[in-house]
């Protein structure tokens, strides 16, 4: 980072964000980050004042861009097709930043604060949104949610742990496996 741009908490958690994807959440340490800004790691802690304020912070942001890359996906759609991308978005997403094993055990550590709690509450408020329409049986909303969730985060295991039973037909099992779900909605 040159020395004459200032640093902000939306860097240190962009470049915080950028390293637990290349080298793995665990793997982010106040040194490590400092060193990837040019800073000395006491110029961090005015903007993450310990490492779980700058982790769970980096969990918001990776959330916060899934947020971001569902509404630009959904914009347009409603309904069953709504529902289709943004299963589509969850598993993009995934793979192309903080890789899933590491965004489970981070949401599962980080969940209690506040800044992820919001981000999380914003995604299941999308989800619920989107389920409302297609829900015949409305006291059912809640629970097609837990499936809908379930069978993606299931899904995501199976690709990142190499488990997938035919890995050859992954996608199309999936879009196959999406479609069986929403018919049951």
């Amino acid at each position: 980072m040159n020395k004459r741009t200032s640093l902000s908490r939306e860097i240190v958690l962009k470049q915080g964000l950028k390293i637990s994807s290349e080298q793995g959440f665990n793997q982010l340490t106040y040194n490590g980050l400092a060193r990837s800004l040019s800073v000395q790691p006491q110029s961090l802690y005015r903007y993450a004042p310990n490492l779980e304020n700058l982790k769970s912070g980096i969990v918001a942001l990776y959330l916060q861009g899934l947020i971001e890359l569902i509404y630009h996906e959904l914009l347009a759609y409603s309904g069953k097709e709504a529902l289709r991308r943004f299963a589509g978005c969850v598993i993009s997403y995934s793979q192309s930043e903080l890789r899933f094993p590491h965004m489970v055990g981070a949401l599962t550590e980080f969940s209690h604060t506040e800044d992820v709690a919001q981000q999380v509450e914003k995604l299941h408020t999308i989800l619920v949104q989107i389920l409302t329409p297609i829900t015949e049986d409305k006291s059912m909303i809640e629970q097609n949610e837990q499936l809908f969730l379930t069978y993606l985060l299931g899904h995501l295991q199976l690709m990142n742990n190499g488990i997938a039973p035919n890995k050859a037909n992954i996608q199309q099992n999936f879009d196959r496996n999406i479609e069986r779900l929403i018919s049951l909605f």
